[in-house]
């Protein structure tokens, strides 16, 4: 088979352009039958109906035209479909029409006929058809056809009906035809041209549309247009990916994907709007609000300009913590040691600590019973220590005690003192430390390690001020301010019966709680100042300057050990370190591996909590001889350094390291002169 010849390619080319151009045509003569069908339809109902069947003579013959009428429309719709010169067969539908007026005209009473009005219909139909001069055609044959028909009529008449009387009536009905035909042609014209410039203006706006769209995929902000309703109509892919909404949906109210849209004010400033819940995944998005309106600058919508600015924001924070970072930095390396607020050795300048210490001036003056409470390490001894120092009973005895670090065979012994043979051992009288604070203040630290039996016994003590020695009969009467602290929750023991109620109100006068360091992060850097010249000190170093980087990683670690811990990390540090200035590489392994996860890199796995298959009891031995050894190490075999260092009391070293095998013949020394005493 050949390929296709040029001019084959033109006349195929030339056949659609054409078929285009007929295809109006076309449909509006499919309409014009249907009309035409459902009007001879009608008709011959009509027609049927007045001219039926007669009883003496028949169907009228008449009817028999206008059921011809009837089928050649049903055979010209018939055939519109495969007609190829649709002009020409429009001007024979033209050319039916005034034949089917003729014999309708006939039908009707000829010259006395109403219907010569129907010639004005084709007329018309033919200005529907935009057949152009052929409207003014039409109504030159319908004259034409009219005008004779209406003389045959006349001169078939019998005697020769005469013209004359409606010469006039039939003249205008002729020249209604010329003017329907010139105003319908007008009518044509401007419709035509009136439906181009609309077909053009559609064709400019899909163009405009798809313009449009294009720059709205190209920009990388957010476009979201809204309905008078807020509704979303449409978005961009961007807008899209930002709100997390499947692609191509509308019809979702806009103040639902991201709230507090649809209260921002049109045409003003952009908003920053925070989309998804706070934390990490929360994004921030800067949001423009315009107004769309129609020709009569009517509002009919909005458009949102949606910019995802967490990134900035995140940089932003970035930068203002590292401008932090630096103005601590400066801080550590430019405050002095007096320039450090220390309070009864308590330091801070946060609003935490400036209550702990408005609470501490406010209850010293008092004789009230104290309870401190908060995490271990958080400085509840130095909160009592200060209480005491600033009380009237500041030149007498301050008496701390750790009820979790004396063995319960002890305790009453320890607290209340005993007489001479009252148990095995005890070889003289002993005063007990409650009458060794008499006028004083008494400290008992870990108070909620203390055991029901002995909560009996110092309720009564705090009810009565009196206390019996063990193995004694006579109570003595003591003087003593109590400050009780614990790190438990004393109101969950007490529902769960592990402590007296009526001792938990006698304790709880008056409370304060000691901020952890994690509320308290402003802190640390002063913190830091006053730990650099304590420990240099101690360590015979001038240890003055803390590296960036060292900073954030200190600034940043959680602290579950408090101050206490951050205390131990400085320590270690400077014991490390080789110059002037803390690097990362003298601090601990824990706080180290912090800072690397801080900085983005994995975080090490967790040791197993199950070991070589020893029991719990074992491993806790282990752990406990392990931290003993290494603060005896730290301290330099300084036992009481070492107790400090534990945050326990020298009693409580002595005997754990009895316990493991650790004591020394001077601490048996101590021991008995501590006995004597």
């Amino acid at each position: 088979m050949s390929a296709p010849s040029a001019d084959d390619t033109s006349a195929g080319a030339g056949g659609a352009a054409s078929a285009r151009r007929d295809q109006p045509l076309r449909r509006r003569l499919g309409w014009f039958l249907v009309v035409r069908t459902v009007l001879v339809t009608m008709f011959l109902a009509f027609a049927a109906w007045v001219y039926g069947p007669q009883p003496a003579a028949g169907p009228d013959p008449r009817l028999g035209l206008i059921a011809l009428g009837y089928g050649v429309t049903a055979i010209s719709a018939l055939l519109l479909p495969r007609v190829q010169r649709i002009v020409l067969f429009a001007g024979t539908q033209v050319t039916v029409d005034l034949a089917l007026v003729t014999l309708v005209i006939l039908a009707t009473g000829g010259l006395a006929s109403p219907l010569a009005v129907l010639y004005n219909v084709v007329i018309l139909n033919s200005a529907l058809l935009r057949l152009g001069r052929g409207v003014v055609a039409t109504a030159a044959a319908a004259a034409i056809v009219y005008g004779a028909l209406m003389a045959e009529l006349a001169a078939a008449a019998p005697g020769g009906m005469p013209l004359g009387p409606h010469a006039a009536s039939h003249g205008t009905i002729i020249l209604s035809f010329f003017a329907i035909a010139g105003l319908a042609r007008y009518l044509s014209t401007q419709l035509a041209a009136a439906e181009s410039l609309l077909a053009a203006r559609q064709e400019d706006l899909g163009r405009i549309e798809v313009l449009q769209q294009l720059v709205a995929n190209a920009v990388d902000n957010g476009l979201v247009v809204t309905d008078g309703n807020g509704r979303m109509v449409s978005a961009n892919p961007t807008a899209v990916e930002i709100l997390g909404l499947v692609p191509g949906a509308s019809g979702v109210a806009l103040g639902d994907v991201l709230p507090g849209a649809a209260g921002l004010a049109a045409d003003g400033a952009a908003v920053e709007l925070a989309l998804g819940d706070s934390g990490e995944a929360q994004r921030h998005l800067r949001v423009k609000v315009g107004t769309l309106t129609d020709t009569y600058q009517h509002a009919i919508g909005r458009i949102y300009v949606l910019q995802d600015v967490t990134t900035v924001r995140e940089l932003e924070a970035r930068l203002r913590e590292q401008e932090q970072l630096e103005a601590y930095a400066d801080t550590v390396r430019t405050t002095s040691a007096t320039d450090v607020t220390v309070f009864e050795g308590l330091v801070g300048e946060s609003e935490p600590m400036r209550r702990v210490f408005g609470l501490v001036e406010k209850v010293a003056p008092s004789d009230s019973t104290v309870l401190v409470t908060g995490e271990s390490g958080t400085g509840k001894e130095l909160v009592a220590r200060a209480i005491h120092t600033r009380s009237p009973r500041a030149g007498r005895e301050f008496v701390p005690v750790n009820c979790g670090a004396i063995p319960d065979t002890l305790i009453e012994s320890e607290l209340f003192g005993h007489v001479r043979g009252a148990f095995t051992g005890a070889v003289a009288d002993r005063p007990g430390l409650f009458r060794q604070a008499h006028r004083g203040t008494i400290f008992l630290d870990e108070i909620g390690e203390l055991p029901l039996p002995m909560q009996v016994r110092l309720l009564r003590v705090l009810q009565e001020r009196q206390v019996v020695p063990v193995g004694g009969t006579t109570a003595m009467p003591v003087d003593v301010r109590v400050v009780a602290a614990t790190n438990r929750d004393l109101e969950r023991l007490v529902a769960e019966g592990k402590f007296r109620e009526d001792l938990y109100y006698r304790l709880n006068v008056i409370r304060i709680e000691t901020p952890s360091l994690r509320a308290r992060p402003e802190d640390i850097p002063l913190l830091l100042v006053h730990l650099l010249r304590t420990c240099s000190a101690r360590h015979g170093k001038t240890v003055e300057r803390v590296s960036p980087r060292t900073l954030r990683t200190l600034c940043t670690y959680a602290y579950p050990g408090n101050i206490r811990e951050l205390e131990n990390v400085v320590d270690h540090a400077i014991t490390l370190c080789e110059g002037d200035t803390l690097t990362e590489q003298d601090l601990p392994a824990q706080v180290m591996a912090h800072g690397e996860t801080a900085a983005g890199e994995p975080e090490p796995p967790a040791p197993p909590v199950f070991g070589d298959g020893r029991n719990l009891d074992e491993q806790l031995e282990t752990y406990e001889k392990d931290m003993l050894l290494a603060a005896l190490e730290r301290a330099g075999g300084v036992r009481k350094r070492a107790a400090e260092l534990l945050g326990i009391k020298y009693r409580s070293l002595r005997h754990r390291l009895s316990k493991y095998g650790l004591a020394s013949p001077d601490d048996d020394d101590l021991d008995l002169g501590s006995a004597l005493n």
